[in-house]
């Protein structure tokens, strides 16, 4: 009795076939697993807002924005972290705001978004999250940098508390981005300054798009990680995903002043940048995403 074999023909076209379905079903795989990621940095963001609901509670209000030298005390979550005027693990201040949060959250793990890498010698040397966590809205909490003598006090345009918030459910208090806090600007003489945001569409088109305004592109993943979205937190605690041209459109066009609005910003940006913003325009509308009104704040 003789058996009979697969021709070659017949092996060629089951290679083919599987060849076929690997083609379409890996980046549906890989679609599912960004998608699973990003389910997991909403879940992190939650409980990242739930932890700011309740230092808001036990603080009168009042956001997080001390700087401090904790020293002879380590941070928790990072012991092996020293120093406080470089390195910097001993100094709690804007770029390690996570500090202030932890007590609530004791997860040190959901500060670390889990579709980027971050910069190792930054986390071991200094405590501090680049590249891969999220930034707090430095504009809505305001900054101090008084540790050693310093005097300076970065006030938010919006008073730093509940209170100047008009629209906590669509304002944002934390997105995902390369630093550890939203880039913001600030105005006034020392030792009391205003902290405004940097909040312009051109600027953030910028930054997402590799430096281009081709928002056809798809965007740059250290900052908008998320199937071309990334996870904002709001200042009622809820956090959500939104598409990065989304958060575009919320943003106030060039021409438009911030902070209601502001003195002319253009010194308080970063060099290079050739883009012009007159000073004295109003808001024109409101930009409830960076909490400007159509009128002063």
């Amino acid at each position: 009795m003789m058996r009979k074999g697969f021709t070659l023909i017949e092996l060629l076209v089951v290679i083919a076939i599987i060849a076929i379905l690997a083609a379409i079903l890996f980046p549906v795989f890989a679609q599912a697993r960004d998608k699973a990621r990003q389910t997991q940095c909403v879940s992190n963001c939650r409980q990242i807002g739930m932890g700011i609901q309740m230092y808001l509670s036990d603080w009168d209000e009042t956001f997080p924005r001390m700087d401090d030298c904790i020293a002879p005390n380590r941070i928790p979550y990072q012991p092996n972290a020293t120093g406080c005027s470089g390195p910097y693990g001993q100094r709690v201040n804007h770029y390690k705001w996570q500090y202030w949060i932890w007590p609530y959250v004791k997860n040190i793990q959901i500060f670390f978004c889990p579709s980027r890498q971050y910069d190792r010698q930054a986390w071991e040397q200094n405590a501090e999250i680049f590249d891969g966590g999220y930034a707090l809205a430095l504009h809505i909490t305001g900054a101090t940098n008084t540790w050693g003598g310093a005097n300076d006090w970065r006030n938010s345009f919006l008073g730093g508390t509940m209170a100047g918030i008009k629209w906590p459910a669509e304002t944002m208090l934390i997105m995902e981005d390369r630093f550890p806090g939203v880039r913001h600007y600030v105005t006034g003489q020392l030792p009391n300054r205003t902290a405004y945001p940097m909040a312009h569409q051109h600027l953030w088109r910028r930054w997402f798009f590799f430096n281009t305004d081709d928002t056809s592109r798809a965007p740059d993943k250290k900052s908008v990680p998320h199937m071309e979205g990334l996870v904002l937190v709001f200042v009622d605690g809820h956090a959500k995903w939104m598409n990065a041209r989304e958060f575009l459109a919320k943003s106030p066009p060039a021409g438009v002043g911030t902070g209601g609005c502001d003195p002319n910003p253009l010194q308080f940006f970063p060099s290079g940048m050739a883009w012009t913003i007159p000073s004295g325009l109003v808001c024109g509308k409101d930009w409830p995403l960076w909490g400007l009104s159509a009128g002063a704040n």
